[in-house]
């Protein structure tokens, strides 16, 4: 289903988006939301799907159009050094993705090493998050309805012994994972008692890590009001500490149905800011920062006639709440906004509209939020995604076309 490809973006004018290009020519077989990721050098990679929805278990990985042996899906990718690393999942022939979750490490000339299996014993779907350290360490984690797995290397492409952070009969809801900078990485996750699909969440977990240890000492940073519930998850650096933001629901006495973005610094008494109207239906959530504190969030707005717009909140390092919500403009109901925060505190957001993908861009959480650029002028644009590199470097990718869908994105050379 996933196939990775790196790619050097083209020459473009300053601060400007260049022509839209296609990662993998237009195919009969479905394509699948992308991921893209920088290197510390500013070489780009973006991970996506290829899949027959007909036949889900023949599902194959690619790197630049070559198989990567064993791998059904890409959970996850991040750069360590020149290299990119791949958390992918794996099934045996003709099953569903997830039995197991492997690491790939693919050379910068794009050869690929061989696979090593992190968690196995896997079962259903499962999501994944990688995250470089320094010093070529990374961490990898790994949730399926069975629990949250944390799996760290001491150097680069030696991942250790996996570590179970969560209870038996705890079902994994959402999963988050974030670098604090330094030497510490968090992991939080939400989870419910009950069978798939019927968990309702209302505590987010959390576990620290540091240079020499995994996450390991699960703790509590939220437990939200009886019949409410977590549906959304975002974890974010702040100031050598960390910030959870998630979207929450519930139905008032009359039957109403509510959901609002919160957002809580990680202490020992956490105050909740609400960032959204109640009366407003929040979903899609994207929360991300930079190791100095900025933090952004993106999610859609809606009302109950489905009329949605794309909305950001952002705070600069050292301040203690959001700033003002700044509204994007209309989104497509289906289609949450992405966003994405530079080493130097840059806002990227994007979001398909009429089914065409637009992108803006604030140059710190403090300053005003750009005019929105249309970065193709197709109507059939989905799942788009977002990211900045350790220059400014912008890239954004989505998913284009019905009959025949490809890959398609469009690069910027500086924010």
């Amino acid at each position: 289903m996933a196939l990775a490809v790196l790619v050097g973006l083209p020459a473009l004018a300053q601060a400007k988006w260049g022509a839209p290009f296609e990662f993998v020519a237009p195919g009969t077989l479905d394509v699948l939301a992308p991921q893209v990721a920088f290197s510390p050098a500013g070489a780009a990679a973006a991970a996506f799907g290829i899949q027959d929805v007909d036949d889900p278990g023949s599902s194959q990985g690619y790197l630049a159009l070559r198989s990567i042996a064993g791998a059904s899906q890409i959970l996850s990718l991040a750069y360590d050094g020149r290299a990119v690393e791949l958390l992918t999942g794996t099934a045996p022939a003709g099953q569903t993705c997830c039995s197991s979750a492997q690491a790939v490490q693919v050379s910068a000339g794009g050869a690929p090493a061989r696979p090593r299996t992190l968690v196995g014993g896997l079962a259903g779907p499962a999501v994944g998050r990688l995250l470089t350290l320094a010093d070529g360490q990374m961490l990898a984690v790994v949730a399926t309805e069975r629990g949250v797995w944390v799996v760290q290397s001491p150097r680069s492409n030696r991942f250790g012994a996996q570590h179970l952070l969560t209870s038996a009969g705890k079902m994994p809801t959402a999963l988050a994972a974030a670098w604090l900078g330094g030497e510490k990485t968090v992991v939080a996750w939400t989870a419910g008692t009950g069978m798939a699909g019927t968990a309702q969440p209302r505590t987010i977990s959390y576990a620290e890590g540091s240079r020499t240890s995994a996450p390991h000492a699960v703790q509590t940073a939220v437990t939200v009001a009886a019949g409410h519930r977590i549906d959304e998850l975002g974890v974010a650096p702040r100031a050598g500490g960390a910030t959870v933001a998630w979207v929450e629901s519930w139905y008032d006495r009359g039957g109403a149905y509510h959901s609002q973005v919160q957002a809580a610094d990680i202490a020992p008494h956490a105050v909740t800011r609400a960032l959204s109207p109640a009366d407003r239906l929040a979903s899609g959530l994207t929360f991300a920062g930079d190791v100095a504190g900025d933090q952004a969030l993106s999610w859609e707005s809606c009302t109950t006639a489905d009329a949605c717009v794309a909305q950001v909140a952002a705070r600069e390092a050292g301040m203690t709440g959001f700033g003002p919500v700044h509204t994007l403009g209309g989104v497509d109901a289906d289609e949450p906004p992405a966003l994405a925060v530079g080493s130097r505190g840059q806002i990227l957001a994007a979001w398909i509209r009429g089914g065409q993908p637009f992108a803006a861009a604030q140059a710190t959480p403090g300053r005003s939020v750009g005019a929105a650029a249309k970065l193709s002028s197709t109507t059939f644009a989905s799942d788009i995604t977002v990211s900045v590199g350790p220059h400014g470097q912008a890239l954004a990718a989505w998913t284009q076309g019905t009959l025949n869908p490809s890959v398609v994105g469009a690069a910027n050379s500086g924010l």
